[in-house]
């Protein structure tokens, strides 16, 4: 049954298909995950990564064989050092948190949700900036030209940081992005410990720790003002995982600093 989901599911996008989509896909892959079952340590490479996503067979295997890797909520963020898209200097993250809470948003060009969503992440970014920062990690297409449903794709997989890097600039001027970009490691290494592919979102503290950990994307992403991906409500809640609110909702929530 599994085989027969995966080989049936086409696509991630928000707006409706007709015929099975990933997100629904891989939602009910998400489902069969036992509760309580053993996890592994977490690890900074798999049999995917620094691979182009080519199937649907290989985006549910990816994403599945990750789940556990993600940093659940009130836990230790896992380290990172990052080539800034614009100044190229490495950036840890350590140093990313020191002042306010930082946002992380995963992502690619090639992520149809993040760009059918972007007016509302835009619109809770001006909301929050003056107490949170907001920083993109640029990881590896969702979807490229070369790979899984090349119709949502707007670059080849690249297969160099410079291409990467290009793919990074192209996709902040098309979509006006206003925050910093980090740009993840061709062999994926941040965003496979942070179990960010295709997209996601994270809230680290001034102490380092994971205070907002966001659903799987596609189905969970959830930047808020009225965005809800498609078939969010069919994915296990894993309350014992991820945060349950929106973004926005998460960071209106927020103790703010007093003055």
């Amino acid at each position: 049954m599994v085989s027969c989901l995966v080989n049936a599911g086409v696509g991630c996008a928000v707006k409706p298909v007709s015929i099975i989509p990933l997100a629904f896909a891989l939602g009910i892959l998400l489902q069969s995950l036992p509760l309580g079952a053993k996890e592994k340590a977490p690890y900074f490479q798999d049999q995917y990564s620094g691979r182009i996503v080519s199937d649907m067979n290989m985006a549910a295997d990816l994403v599945i064989a990750r789940f556990y890797n993600a940093p659940r909520y009130d836990t230790t963020a896992p380290a990172f050092a990052l080539v800034d898209l614009e100044t190229e200097e490495t950036v840890f993250l350590k140093h990313l948190h020191q002042e306010r809470p930082v946002v992380l948003l995963f992502a690619s060009w090639g992520c149809d949700v993040m760009r059918d969503s972007i007016s509302e992440l835009l619109a809770v970014h001006e909301e929050f900036e003056d107490d949170f920062d907001f920083v993109m990690v640029y990881i590896r297409e969702a979807h490229s030209l070369d790979g899984l449903h090349p119709v949502l794709g707007k670059v080849e997989d690249p297969s160099t940081m410079t291409q990467r890097k290009a793919a990074a600039r192209a996709c902040r001027e098309d979509l006006e992005l206003p925050f910093r970009i980090l740009v993840d490691r061709i062999d994926d290494r941040v965003a496979t410990r942070w179990a960010a592919w295709p997209i996601r979102l994270f809230v680290v503290d001034t102490e380092g720790i994971v205070v907002y950990s966001g659903k799987p994307g596609p189905w969970g992403y959830s930047p808020g003002k009225g965005f809800e991906a498609s078939l969010a409500k069919e994915l296990r809640k894993h309350e014992d995982r991820f945060s349950q609110m929106s973004l926005e909702d998460f960071l209106r929530s927020y103790p703010r600093p007093k003055n």
